[in-house]
């Protein structure tokens, strides 16, 4: 790393001259209310913009302010953010936004110390919103500012390591220690990132930074920032029984701390045999002289860190008393078919009713 850039401004300088030139067009852009920020940062983690921005428009539709989003039912909240999937920021959105009506009068805190204590905030998003808001001087640090700056000055540090958030932010605060617009400098380094110096393909040859860029001179724009190799994902298997008749659906809401929290899904086995699963749907309804039929498989459910293999057994009943027996029977609940299709539900099933509709 070439220490002695450090100090020089003309990185700050050229960043926020390009921002003011080049920004993005966003919605959330041309305003310092502190809620609509925090709810487009939220929303836009691990989203792509295009998609983020349809959903920010809608929850500020619905939810305008954030008194509004604190009186709201979860169940709302999680219908609005079907298919954004990481339904856990939906859940820390409600939490936190009745701590703000609660405690702080409705209004988000002004400093990152007191922002940061509030469910689903972290480092990066406290910054954010007390730098873009009320101009406090703390950089970012995100996937884009670790990308830029390793190109820039030159940096071959695993970004992997649990340390290198620490270790990005201090550099960071070398830079920006004269930088007077530290919310503008926020933005410039994070749309830099995000429309130049991209992960894959970026456009060096549009970049005004190029001349001085380390990993241009030295042909490894590619190559940095370091990362360690991905994990294999864990491999699940997902077998679902459709217990339902003409209107509605038996249901039941994921409650253990594993993906899907709080997502309502269909009776459940997970096991990879079919077999197995197919005797087990069969011996929970030998009662009522019910066996299961294989409808679908191997339909994927791709997270993070895991793949789950989903698989859909289906039993039809007409009779709604029995349909009421199996409900009880099962220790699960009855639900209109339409409103389970426009609740929050994992989106391999969601994909599978579509299609199967």
């Amino acid at each position: 790393m070439n220490k002695n850039k450090l100090n020089d401004l003309t990185f700050s300088s050229k960043l926020t001259d390009w921002y003011n030139k080049e920004k993005r067009k966003l919605p959330f852009r041309n305003t310092k209310d502190p809620y609509k920020i925090w709810l487009s940062e939220i929303i836009l983690q691990q989203t792509q913009m295009i998609t983020g921005l349809i959903y920010y428009k809608n929850f500020i539709i619905k939810f305008p302010t954030i008194q509004s989003l604190a009186s709201s039912s979860e169940n709302k909240i999680y219908s609005n953010w079907k298919g954004l999937g990481y339904y856990n920021r939906a859940k820390n959105l409600l939490k936190t936004a009745k701590i703000i009506t609660k405690k702080y009068n409705g209004k988000l805190p002004k400093n990152s110390k007191d922002l940061i204590l509030l469910p689903g905030i972290g480092k990066y998003t406290a910054a954010a919103i007390a730098s873009i808001c009320h101009n406090e001087k703390i950089p970012v640090v995100d996937a884009n500012v670790y990308r830029v700056l390793s190109r820039y000055f030159g940096i071959f540090y695993n970004i992997s390591k649990s340390n290198s958030y620490d270790y990005y932010y201090n550099i960071s605060k070398s830079i920006t220690k004269n930088v007077n617009k530290m919310g503008k400098y926020n933005q410039a380094i994070m749309d830099f990132g995000a429309t130049i110096c991209t992960p894959k393909k970026p456009l060096c040859k549009n970049c005004l930074l190029v001349l001085d860029c380390e990993a241009y001179k030295t042909n490894v724009v590619e190559t940095l920032p370091i990362k360690k190799k991905k994990t294999n994902k864990i491999r699940r298997f997902f077998n679902y029984c459709i217990i339902e008749n003409k209107d509605s659906y038996l249901v039941q809401k994921r409650k253990k701390k594993d993906v899907w929290l709080n997502l309502l899904e269909f009776f459940l086995i997970e096991d990879k045999s079919l077999k197995k699963a197919e005797i087990y749907f069969s011996n929970k309804l030998k009662l009522f002289e019910l066996k299961p039929k294989l409808i679908s498989k191997n339909h994927k459910g791709i997270l993070s860190h895991q793949i789950i293999n989903v698989n859909f057994f289906s039993v039809y009943i007409n009779d709604l008393f029995v349909l009421n027996n199996i409900k009880n029977h099962l220790k699960i609940r009855k639900m209109k078919k339409r409103r389970f299709k426009k609740s929050a539900i994992p989106k391999v099933i969601d994909n599978y009713l579509n299609s199967a509709t």
